[in-house]
């Protein structure tokens, strides 16, 4: 009988044990990992942050042939070239700084991105991921021909509040509003400012090839003499801390703000419009990362 007695208190006391470790896993907060597998999903930014002290580096190259109605056509591979370095360092893991160069078009960008609200797992209370986005550009020289003789004029702006979900291991979607404002007129605009709207998506082939592709839509201008809405659409290859981008687009630069205003032709495989992106980034983790799922 005191044996039965016994073997029913440990009983007990074991469901109470199990009832309260599984209480604290459900009390645990996780985040959603890798919504996209970097800080951009190609070309535009995502709301992804990087481990504080992490600081990666990015090389991206552009190559496309002049339009057909054009002189000074190349006879073998492509017309033109541009590329661009850039680094981005995380401060916290919610909070990156970044800079770069471009080549061709002779553009310094720099931006700060923080990381306002993260998707959970397992739960609806937060079901998306929130990344606010402040960038700026600087036309180092004259932009497509057009001459900006004043340095306040060279400057442009873009502010975008970034919302994306992962839907699940493969898939991933993004809205991005945009607010961009240009210092000069010159640049064939009738107004300063503008409205956008970023669409960006991530779709996961295998363990390390994935598909993604983006549209920004911008408001209030006329589809050709004002420029042409921005699409891009590339494959990834992901092998550790390097990631290779293979991408299409009608998008000349590299910046946030040229690269949704300044589309200079429609996105089609015509010469002048199509623009083959080979991309490389580099994430060196300067830090020992620590495994908090409250991170």
């Amino acid at each position: 009988m005191s044996i039965s007695f016994i073997c029913c208190v440990q009983f007990v006391n074991g469901q109470d044990l199990l009832e309260i470790l599984d209480n604290e896993i459900n009390d645990t907060v996780r985040y959603t990992q890798a919504t996209f597998k970097s800080n951009r999903i190609i070309l535009g930014q995502s709301v992804e942050t990087r481990k504080k002290g992490s600081l990666e580096f990015l090389l991206g190259t552009k190559y496309w042939n002049r339009a057909d109605s054009e002189a000074d056509r190349g006879s073998f591979a492509a017309d033109l070239f541009t590329a661009r370095f850039g680094m981005e360092y995380a401060f916290s893991d919610r909070f990156t700084l970044g800079a770069g160069v471009a080549s061709f078009d002779g553009i310094i960008d720099g931006f700060g991105k923080y990381r306002l609200v993260r998707q959970r797992e397992y739960s609806n209370k937060v079901p998306v991921s929130i990344t606010l986005f402040q960038g700026t550009s600087f036309f180092t020289r004259s932009y497509s021909r057009i001459v900006l003789p004043e340095s306040s004029d060279r400057f442009n702006f873009v502010s975008k509040v970034m919302i994306a979900r992962k839907f699940s291991h493969d898939f991933s979607l993004q809205i991005s509003p945009t607010y961009l404002h240009t210092n000069s007129r010159q640049l064939g605009y009738e107004t300063n400012d503008y409205f956008a709207l970023g669409l960006g998506g991530r779709y996961k082939l295998g363990n390390h090839v994935s598909v993604a592709s983006e549209y920004n839509y911008v408001a209030g201008r006329n589809e050709g003499p004002q420029g042409y809405n921005t699409f891009v659409i590339g494959v990834n290859w992901e092998v550790s801390d390097l990631m290779l981008q293979f991408s299409a687009t009608n998008a000349v630069t590299f910046d946030e703000a040229a690269t949704i205003l300044f589309g200079p032709e429609n996105f089609n495989m015509k010469n002048g419009a199509l623009h083959i992106g080979v991309s490389a980034t580099y994430t060196l983790h300067l830090r020992k990362q620590k495994l908090n799922p409250n991170n």
